[in-house]
């Protein structure tokens, strides 16, 4: 398996994400430059910029709708940038706050609304911004829902839950709460992990949730009763968590999780590449074990997403690089991985 390199940014990459058709992804790092890249051959099509050409600050969030015509992009000084797909600057949102992340809502054909969460920051335009939740409408845009004095600190990530009814939320006193989306009161508070939740990932109807924490486990969770019903225990801090998009497929299921992680970046320079445990590792979703390790980046391993086929996946490290992987065919046939 031979990984593609991908030296498109200079600062730690915040998130990796594909369109629905999977044949484009989206980068972001910290340098607040967006890329899109060609899933196949890993050639960058584009960036995503600023119109005016100011540099932005951190990116720490983007994401596309279904129909690949709209991009939105959080940027940490409190911009939510609408882009078309094509890159153009279609409308700013000033939001307010460090914006921690942004995603559509689910329902194919209505994306017309975006969840986003904020953390708390006071500057002189804006006044103080709490910590908050918020729901928008894209077009015509206005404010549905702002969820701030219930919030118990800031949330790291919020996604929709399944069929736009909730929105779910990560904090880094280990919890995962669940939100009503239309009035916002909270459904379901789980003390998920001992130490900060630092990632969160569905299946594709939403029904299936991973969470990853620096407290070394991934857990997956039924969203009908809130429940924990598989738990990986790894040896580093986990930075993030995904479903194989074939987990639930007709013929040759594959049952696998990736996770990745490793030593916080700070305690990395008194170690070597081998011990700092940056690989992405592949456990068998339903068995609880370890199937095998993909050596990979020089720092810990921020964000990853399978391919939307299953037939590959893509992380993005501390180290600035994203790295594209293509299983080989062995993955596919080999009885080791079924």
């Amino acid at each position: 398996m031979h990984p593609y390199l991908l030296h498109i940014h200079e600062r730690p990459l915040t998130l990796v994400k594909f369109n629905h058709d999977g044949d484009f992804f989206l980068t972001c790092a910290k340098d607040g430059e967006v890329n899109l890249i060609r899933t196949e051959n890993c050639e960058r099509v584009g960036t995503y910029q600023p119109a005016g050409g100011e540099k932005a600050g951190a990116v720490f969030a983007v994401d596309v709708t279904m129909d690949s015509r709209y991009v939105a992009v959080a940027y940490s000084d409190g911009k939510l940038i609408f882009y078309s797909f094509e890159g153009e600057q279609l409308q700013v949102l000033n939001h307010g706050g460090v914006l921690k992340y942004v995603e559509w809502n689910q329902k194919p054909g209505a994306q017309n609304m975006i969840v986003t969460c904020n953390d708390k920051f006071k500057s002189q335009a804006d006044g103080s911004v709490p910590n908050r939740i918020m729901v928008w409408q894209f077009e015509p845009r206005k404010k549905l829902l702002s969820i701030d004095d219930q919030l118990p600190m800031k949330a790291t990530k919020v996604k929709w839950g399944a069929f736009d009814e909730t929105l779910v939320s990560i904090f880094e006193e280990g919890t995962v709460a669940v939100w009503d989306a239309h009035d916002g009161h909270q459904i379901q508070l789980i003390q998920a992990h001992q130490a900060p939740v630092t990632g969160i990932n569905f299946s594709e109807d939403r029904l299936l949730m991973i969470t990853a924490s620096k407290d070394m486990t991934a857990k997956l969770w039924a969203m009908d009763e809130f429940e924990c019903v598989k738990e990986y225990k790894a040896d580093r801090p986990l930075n993030d968590a995904a479903i194989s998009p074939l987990y639930c497929a007709e013929k040759d299921a594959k049952l696998h999780v990736l996770l990745g992680g490793g030593q916080d970046a700070k305690d990395v320079t008194t170690t070597s590449n081998a011990s700092g445990k940056f690989e992405a590792l592949l456990w068998h979703m339903v068995y609880e074990e370890e199937i095998g390790t993909v050596k990979g980046h020089f720092g810990p391993m921020n964000t990853l997403a399978w391919f939307r086929d299953g037939k590959g996946f893509v992380t993005g490290g501390e180290d600035g690089y994203v790295r594209v992987h293509h299983f080989d065919r062995d993955y596919f046939s080999s009885k080791k991985f079924e």
